[in-house]
């Protein structure tokens, strides 16, 4: 590939999350001015403390939460996608995303069983979706070991993903016995479908300090060993590639990535697959080094825009906010169906 439309690549889309970013901050039921956006940043104010509280606490941290996450879980799906040698592998459809929600529940409802209410503490939050992550991917990959057919295995991570989803449904309303604190846990069915809603600036600068240095350091280490392990893995052990160590590492990132997103946002779906596999077709080439920024900044912007889709009157006239499942399905279902009809005449 060359660097030349590389950059032209990334310029584009690098433009594209600036133009959504400044829309996501700028709507929603108060909508901002452009002056008064511009005020905002070059002032400190936009001459309105409402309007400032709202930018600062509100759009801000929603905004970039929807950047780092959408890297995060694009980065996810082509670890994945590496590991599985398939490009339909992904976070949500294999399921591991609804097994870290699963965690996420459990840890809340424990809580609230021993009366100790509901806990607030964000690193357990972490910690209970990387339990949850770990042990869905566990049972995956031991079915991906008896299975060799990707259609069957597809449909068995679909099958955990529903179980586990499942059971965060049932453990969410059995809440509604344990006591007052029931309300808090049934905001979680909306949580489960994918949210950014509700991000703090804590919950973001926590995603950002694991997410940014994790995809830097995959960027820089795995490139080339994708690549080799993307032609077999014969082809990779000839050229020093550790197979074990590497497909060790694929399984860690791929489900601390995941998990960290899911433990403050829900299952987030379809970015995982949709991404991966655009940027393979821009990129015109699968060498990971110009793929795998490509699929972050691909994420980044799909996941803004679908969160702009999801507020109140832009898809529809309500007061409501929709899950971010919403607009994602509706745009990655398609992309998905068409992968796996024409997987193999697209040769990735």
């Amino acid at each position: 590939m060359k660097i030349k439309r590389y950059l032209v690549i990334i310029s584009i889309l690098s433009l594209l999350l600036i133009v959504s970013s400044i829309y996501s901050i700028k709507l929603g039921t108060i909508p901002i001015k452009n002056k008064e956006l511009v005020d905002y940043f070059i002032k400190g104010t936009t001459g309105n403390q409402i309007k400032d509280r709202i930018i600062f606490y509100l759009r801000l941290p929603r905004t970039i939460g929807a950047v780092v996450a959408g890297i995060a879980i694009a980065l996810a799906g082509i670890l994945m996608q590496g590991y599985f040698r398939n490009p339909l592998a992904d976070p949500y459809l294999m399921g591991v995303a609804s097994g870290a929600s699963l965690g996420v529940v459990l840890y809340i409802f424990t809580y609230m069983l021993f009366k100790l209410g509901i806990p607030h503490n964000i690193y357990g939050f972490i910690i209970a979706a990387y339990i949850g992550a770990f042990i869905t991917m566990f049972i995956v990959i031991n079915i991906a070991r008896v299975v060799k057919q990707v259609s069957t295995l597809l449909i068995c991570g679909l099958m955990i993903g529903s179980i586990a989803a499942g059971f965060s449904t049932i453990v969410i309303y059995l809440g509604d016995y344990i006591g007052e604190e029931n309300s808090n846990l049934s905001s979680f069915l909306m949580w489960e479908m994918g949210s950014v809603n509700n991000l703090t600036w804590d919950m973001v600068v926590i995603m950002a300090l694991i997410i940014i240095p994790l995809s830097i350091l995959t960027h820089i280490f795995l490139s080339k060993k994708l690549d080799a392990n993307l032609l077999g893995e014969k082809y990779a052990i000839s050229v020093g590639v550790d197979i074990k160590s590497l497909r060790m590492w694929l399984i860690i990132l791929s489900c601390v990535l995941t998990a960290t997103v899911v433990a403050f946002t829900g299952p987030i779906a379809f970015i995982g697959i949709t991404c991966p596999i655009l940027a393979r077709m821009i990129c015109g080439t699968s060498k990971h080094i110009y793929v795998i920024p490509t699929t972050m900044l691909l994420g980044a912007v799909f996941l803004v825009v679908a969160d702009i889709l999801t507020r109140p009157g832009v898809l529809i006239s309500s007061t409501n906010v929709l899950p971010l499942l919403c607009p994602l399905s509706i745009i990655g279902s398609p992309i998905a169906i068409l992968i796996y009809l024409k997987i193999r005449k697209m040769g990735i």
